[in-house]
C-alpha cells in the first residue's frame, strides 16, 4: 500500500502533489496512507521517486476558494484529515461528489473542521492583540487547540512590528523585525533569553516557507514536470488577479508538445473550469487546429496571464484586458513551462501574448504570418487571437479572418512537422 509522509502536521505543498499525483494514478483513497514524519532523517514524500501515471486520468481541477479550505483542514489536530481531504478530492475528480450536497458526510466533516480551526484562530488572535499591547512582554506562551500557529504567522507580523516569540508545544515562532522564524515547540516556557535564537538561525524551520507562503521562484525553477509546475502555480498570488478569480488556470496539452500555443488570459468559463480555451474562443481555435491538420492534444496550451482579469457588471463578468504587472507575475510561470515543453515553435495568440514573451511593444500586422528567431532551436509567430474573429461585425470579414488564422497555424504545423523529421533523422 503506498505511503505518504508529510515532513509536519501543516506541510500542504507534500500533501497537494501526493493528493494530485496518486488522483491522477487513479489510486482509491482506501489504497494510500497518510502520516507525519516521526524523525528528521524521515524523507518526505516526493513525486520524482514514484511510478508514472495511468492511462486514464482524472483530472484535478479545484477552485482557490476550496484550496483555502483544505488548507485551513489541514491546521486540524486530527490525524485522519490528510485522508478526508484525499478521499473528497478524489471523488471531484471522478465526478462522485459535489461540493454543494449538504448531506454527504465527507463535507459535513469537512465542515465541522474548518469550524473549529476557525474558532481557533479566533482565540489565539485575540490573545495575540492582549499580548502585543504590553510593552514589556515579548513572550507569548500559548496552548492552542489546533495546528494554527504558522498560518497566522502573517498576521502577527502585521499586528506587532516589535520582536518577539510566540511559543507552543508543538512549535515556537519568532518575528526578529524583518522576518519569521520557526523551531520545534517546547511543552514548558523556558527563559526567553533561553529560547533566543543564535546568530547563525540554526533550529530553524526549513519547510516553513513552501507550506505557508506562495511560491518563491527557486521553486518554480526546481520543478521537474507539468503537473508538479501546475501544482505550485495553484497558490500563486504574486498580483492582484488571484483574489477575485476562481482559480489559477494552468496550461494544458502534450509534455513535450514541438508546438505551444500561448494566449492572453482565462476568460469565464476557464475560470469556471480550470482549463485553457474552453469557453467562445476556444471554440474557434479548436476548428482553427483541425482545419490546419493539427490535433490539440499534441499541442501545448497557455495563456501569458493565468488568472481572470474581469470587472463585474450586473450578474456578469466583463473580461478586462492584462496590465503590464500582470503580465510581468506571470512571466516567470509561462518562462517555467518553455523550459519544460522545449517546443520547436511559439504560436503567441494576440498582442497580450507577443507583448509578453517578446516584453516590447508589438503590432500584430507588421509581426504576423512569419516565423522568426527566439532563442536557441525554437521559433516564434505571432497571429490573431481568436476572440478577434468573433469580435468582427460581418460573416464575410470572419470568414476572411478565420482562412487566415488557420494558415498562420498551417504554417506552425508544417514548420513543426519539418522540426520532427530532421530530428528523428
Amino acid at each position: 500500500m503506498p505511503e505518504v509522509i508529510l515532513a509536519h502536521q501543516v506541510d500542504f505543498v507534500t500533501w497537494r502533489h501526493a493528493a494530485r499525483h496518486f488522483v491522477q494514478a487513479n489510486v482509491p483513497p482506501e489504497a494510500l496512507t497518510w502520516r507525519v514524519a516521526a524523525t528528521e532523517q524521515e524523507q518526505p514524500w516526493s513525486a520524482m521517486r514514484q511510478e508514472g501515471q495511468s492511462a486514464d486520468q482524472p483530472v484535478l481541477n479545484l477552485s482557490r476558494r476550496f484550496v483555502g479550505i483544505l488548507g485551513q483542514v489541514l491546521q486540524a489536530c486530527d490525524p485522519e484529515r490528510f485522508t478526508l481531504m484525499y478521499r473528497i478530492v478524489y471523488r471531484l475528480a471522478c465526478k462522485e461528489l459535489a461540493l454543494t450536497d449538504g448531506h454527504d458526510p465527507d463535507l459535513q466533516q469537512l465542515r465541522q473542521l474548518v469550524t473549529a480551526v476557525r474558532a481557533d484562530t479566533l482565540k489565539f488572535r485575540i490573545a495575540f492583540s492582549t499580548f502585543s499591547a504590553q510593552i514589556t512582554n515579548a513572550l507569548l506562551p500559548y496552548t492552542p487547540a489546533h495546528y494554527i500557529l504558522e498560518a497566522n504567522s502573517s498576521y502577527c507580523s502585521r499586528r506587532n512590528a516589535r520582536p518577539w516569540q510566540v511559543v507552543t508545544p508543538y512549535r515556537r515562532m519568532e518575528w526578529t523585525g524583518n522576518g519569521i522564524r520557526f523551531a520545534a515547540g517546547t511543552e514548558t516556557i523556558p527563559d526567553p533569553a533561553l529560547v533566543a535564537w543564535q546568530a547563525d538561525g540554526s533550529g530553524v524551520w526549513r519547510g516553513y516557507a513552501l507550506s505557508v507562503l506562495p511560491p518563491q521562484l527557486k521553486d518554480v525553477e526546481a520543478a521537474q514536470s507539468l503537473a508538479e509546475l501546475g501544482a505550485e502555480a495553484m497558490d500563486c498570488r504574486a498580483c492582484a488577479l488571484w483574489q477575485p478569480a476562481s482559480r489559477t488556470v494552468f496550461g494544458e496539452g502534450a509534455e513535450h508538445a514541438p508546438i505551444m500555443l500561448v494566449g492572453e488570459q482565462p476568460g469565464d468559463q476557464e475560470d469556471q473550469q480550470g482549463r485553457p480555451f474552453v469557453g467562445p474562443a476556444g471554440q474557434v481555435l479548436d476548428d482553427a487546429l483541425r482545419d490546419a491538420g493539427i490535433q490539440r492534444e499534441q499541442v501545448y496550451v497557455t495563456n501569458a496571464v493565468k488568472h481572470f482579469h474581469f470587472k463585474w457588471t450586473g450578474s456578469r463578468r466583463l473580461h478586462q484586458k492584462p496590465e503590464a504587472e500582470h503580465m510581468a507575475a506571470c512571466r516567470i510561470w509561462l518562462n517555467a513551462e518553455r523550459r519544460l515543453v522545449r517546443p520547436a515553435l511559439v504560436v503567441m495568440l494576440g498582442v497580450t501574448a507577443a507583448q509578453s514573451i517578446l516584453q516590447k511593444p508589438v503590432t500584430i500586422s507588421r509581426t504576423r504570418s512569419r516565423l522568426f528567431p527566439l532563442e536557441e532551436q525554437t521559433q516564434g509567430l505571432v497571429t490573431v487571437h481568436p476572440s478577434y474573429l468573433l469580435r468582427l461585425p460581418d460573416e464575410a470579414s470572419k470568414q476572411r479572418e478565420y482562412a487566415r488564422f488557420v494558415e498562420d497555424l498551417r504554417l506552425a504545423a508544417n514548420y513543426a512537422a519539418q522540426t520532427v523529421k530532421r530530428n528523428a533523422e
